[in-house]
């Protein structure tokens, strides 16, 4: 566990586009540092583009030397984005830095949770994850940061839930490599070419959670009636398909030009709601159809009883999403700082320009210090409990506890 600096609680974001690493560390930490002025610095995350790869165990070196920051975390990425500059298809480096008083971080690498040892001991799970084997009052966050090859994040995330109920993870599968191996992931100094790095973050300090998957429901809702694994065969007693064909037929001329681009189910995370909206569903693709008996498959694994609902997704659902759900970070106050981590699939994939997303984020939270990756596989809170997700948006923004109180 680290100890935090004494000051102003401050974050600061840079980036370039420098081609030779240390030139681009040097451009972007000088300019961070000039907007935190002086004073030590609790953390320093770096995200780089593949071009920074061989150079990458050199950064966290670099940035204790200086920084003298008390935790680094990095990751390689196909795409970076920073300060509302979104970076992709060529050299990119981005930092955010960040000045916390009284805020506790606790560093892991996935070798130190020991899995699978913890798979079915959420107590040891926990003390890996945050020191400590029983839960902490003060406990904000988990940053995480993963190799999508080695890391068995399909078994590890519904372990941390388990043993961390209600705490949100943000972060990301690095992206940065077409084969396992290629990947770097950083943590105080040490390279790791694969498994995963992260930190909790606790004390005075919150950690407010936004998940945009950039879908809009269509139709109504429905009941799961049978189903077995990723199969829903039925819901509210008809197969699946004619519920799908009905709701698809009923959509306007525009909305259905949108089914080019996928049909998506949404699976209530919460039973317990009166009423569901955009963030209550867990969005999935749909994997295909036996149209002989009416089944779909999806990638997700789906019960009876669970509530669905079909959803539709293109650029413009994605802005409207995205502002629509800041709206509720600005109830928790002024944002001292954010992370970003954004599908491969979106930037100019999705929006056809470039800098979008991470403008709108700066535009609704007052030009927020900013930084973050396009990553292969993203990781939020919808409602309590934490996902791998896919094309999404999941952005973290910290605040100083005293704004209010908790993390959501």
């Amino acid at each position: 566990m680290t100890t935090p600096a004494i000051g102003t609680f401050r974050f600061a974001s840079a980036i370039s586009d420098e081609d030779h690493t240390e030139e681009a560390l040097e451009e972007a930490v000088g300019e961070a540092m000039d907007q935190m002025g002086e004073g030590l610095v609790d953390l320093a995350i770096v995200f780089a583009s593949a071009h920074h790869r061989n150079a990458f165990g050199r950064v966290g070196g670099w940035l204790r030397h200086k920084l003298r920051a008390q935790l680094t975390l990095g990751v390689t990425a196909g795409a970076v984005l920073g300060s509302g500059v979104e970076i992709e298809e060529r050299a990119g480096l981005a930092v955010l830095v960040g000045r916390m008083p009284r805020t506790w971080l606790y560093p892991f690498t996935h070798d130190q949770l020991d899995w699978p040892a913890t798979k079915d001991d959420p107590h040891l799970l926990r003390e890996r994850l945050t020191g400590h084997p029983d839960h902490r009052d003060d406990l904000a966050g988990i940053v995480f940061f993963a190799d999508p090859y080695t890391t068995p994040m399909v078994k590890l995330m519904p372990a941390i839930n388990e043993a961390l109920p209600g705490v949100p993870i943000i972060g990301g599968m690095a992206s940065g490599a077409a084969h396992s191996g290629d990947n770097r992931l950083l943590l105080n100094g040490d390279l790791h070419h694969d498994g995963a790095v992260g930190f909790a973050i606790g004390g005075d300090v919150r950690v407010d959670c936004t998940v945009s998957q950039g879908c809009r429901p269509i139709g109504d809702t429905w009941v799961i009636t049978k189903a077995r694994n990723n199969i829903i065969e039925e819901v509210g007693g008809k197969p699946v398909l004619q519920i799908v064909h009905e709701t698809t037929e009923r959509l306007e001329t525009a909305d259905r030009a949108l089914l080019e681009q996928g049909l998506f189910v949404g699976r209530v995370v919460n039973e317990y709601k009166d009423r569901f909206g955009r963030g209550d569903f867990l969005v999935r693709n749909i994997l295909g159809a036996d149209r002989q008996r009416g089944y779909i498959a999806v990638n997700d694994l789906v019960r009876v009883g669970q509530t669905i609902q079909f959803h539709l997704r293109d650029r413009h659902t994605a802005m409207e999403d995205l502002q629509m759900l800041l709206e509720g970070q600005k109830l928790h106050g002024p944002a001292a700082g954010a992370l970003l981590c954004t599908c491969n699939g979106r930037g100019t994939n999705l929006f056809g320009d470039p800098n979008i997303e991470s403008n709108i984020i700066r535009t609704a939270l007052d030009n927020v210090p900013l930084a973050g990756f396009f990553a292969a596989g993203e990781i939020g809170p919808i409602g309590h409990q934490n996902f791998l997700h896919g094309f999404t948006s999941s952005l973290a923004v910290f605040r100083p506890k005293e704004n209010g109180e908790g993390a959501v």
